[in-house]
């Protein structure tokens, strides 16, 4: 019994011996595999740190402004309620893996790109996350940025090919945001998510246009919004002496979720759609929109739309920083920051006073321990700053 189970044993063994070779190559190649997926995890992945901001001021409402940043950069999470590629377990931290956000393939490449050269800067290897507000800022609040991850073409021409437009356009001689005549131009066959609209502004006597802004429906449902000029390229901002408009970020603040109705009775103009005819035509486009949105939308901190606020705080907390924000974010005492700060003058915002008493982002980073990425002077209007780092 023994012997012929000796016998076994040294069967097997020469049994397995041509292996011996291959045996290697395999755990080898397994430690590579191991090794490739969690480059590749780190490669899309990136901590954010939420810093308190005001006494009301909490994670939660941090994490739904970061999913309403999410959304109108074209994540689909909202179609699921489990928040995939979001780790909030870790207050006040949040890790976010780009792959899993259900972002098209243009967004995750751009957003790849933004990570990287955030997670480079002495903030985040300092902290190992970069601040919330920093990066709704460079994502929403950055022009150029958002241009490249909602993918708004840079020639105006190009947007015209996308899309079938109506020969007969609607007019608007009393605007709530633009300062002079406005010319709608609206898609042709409509669907729930498939919409675009180009406004030109133009000059209610001579008819020269000024400039252009686009409005379009994406496939998450919501909106996104292009500027050009009047030779159709694309800009950062609208001409403040022609529009209100301000910013993309202003757009998506003034429009929310949805296609604005018309504010005032406009006056019928020959060759265009009279007053009537466009108001049921927005009206129509937006029931169509928001049919889609409520069958689509399950995440419910995005379908209470009126939540959408809670981005906008969180991105003005950032840019207008407080004493106890600066504190948790540079890692001292509140006292210590007034003390570095006895220099600048503080303001209340004209939105949301209970935030308290607000420094300038643009006057207060100088000072910050550590650099990191400059961010525009300001998220809704024209900044003398505005950056690009996506080029």
């Amino acid at each position: 019994m023994i012997v012929v189970l000796s016998n076994k044993k040294v069967i097997i063994s020469m049994k397995y011996q041509k292996y011996k070779y291959i045996i290697p190559v395999i755990l080898i190649t397994i430690i590579v595999l191991i090794f490739s997926f969690d480059t590749s995890k780190k490669k899309n992945t990136i901590n954010l740190k939420w810093n308190k901001s005001y006494p009301e001021d909490t994670f939660t409402k941090n994490v739904i402004a970061l999913k309403w940043c999410l959304s109108f950069l074209g994540s689909d999470l909202v179609a699921d309620t489990s928040t995939v590629g979001m780790s909030i377990s870790n207050e006040p931290m949040i890790t976010l893996n780009i792959n899993q956000l259900k972002f098209n393939k243009n967004a995750t490449k751009y957003l790849q790109k933004l990570n990287s050269k955030l997670k480079k800067t002495e903030e985040y290897k300092k902290n190992n996350a970069i601040d919330l507000g920093r990066y709704i800022a460079l994502t929403i609040g950055s022009s150029y940025h958002y241009y490249k991850i909602v993918d708004i073409p840079d020639k105006l021409q190009e947007y015209y090919a996308l899309y079938s437009f109506d020969t007969i356009n609607g007019y608007i001689d009393d605007s709530s945001v633009s300062l002079i005549d406005r010319i709608i131009s609206i898609s042709k066959n409509n669907t729930e998510k498939r919409q675009a609209y180009i406004s030109t502004e133009v000059d209610s006597i001579t008819k020269k246009i000024y400039e252009y802004e686009t409005l379009e429906i994406m496939n998450n449902g919501q909106l996104k919004f292009g500027i050009y000029d009047h030779n159709g390229n694309i800009k950062d901002v609208a001409d403040r002496s022609v529009t209100n408009a301000g910013k993309p970020a202003k757009c998506i603040w003034c429009h929310e979720t949805g296609v604005q109705p018309l504010l005032s009775k406009q006056n019928d103009h020959k060759g265009y759609l009279t007053y009537l005819a466009l108001q049921d035509s927005l009206d129509d486009n937006n029931k169509l929109l928001r049919s889609y949105q409520d069958k689509h939308w399950k995440d419910k901190e995005i379908t209470n739309k009126r939540l959408h606020t809670e981005m906008e705080i969180s991105y003005i907390s950032f840019m207008e920083p407080s004493a106890e924000h600066l504190s948790n974010e540079w890692g001292i005492s509140i006292e210590e920051v007034k003390t570095k700060l006895k220099h600048l003058s503080t303001h209340k915002h004209h939105e949301f006073g209970f935030i308290g008493d607000l420094y300038h982002r643009k006057d207060v980073d100088v000072l910050a321990p550590w650099k990191s990425m400059e961010v525009p002077e300001s998220i809704r209007e024209k900044s003398t700053n505005e950056v690009n780092y996506l080029n």
